[in-house]
């Protein structure tokens, strides 16, 4: 899976941004991970443009 970090997130919606090594952005659920941190690196699977299976690194 690859590895990211989380660049924001908005808690009224539950969405945000994961942003991958390549810099390439990704949104993702709030539902789909354990953290909602700013700047918290997670790590993730890839469908179509949308990040899924994010899990927080500790």
């Amino acid at each position: 899976m690859p590895l990211g970090t989380i660049a924001v997130y908005n808690r009224a919606d539950g969405v945000g941004v994961i942003t991958d090594e390549d810099g390439k952005s990704r949104p993702f659920s709030g539902m789909e991970t354990q953290t909602t941190r700013e700047g918290q690196r997670v790590v993730f699977e890839v469908v179509g443009h949308k990040a899924t299976n994010v899990i927080a690194v500790r």
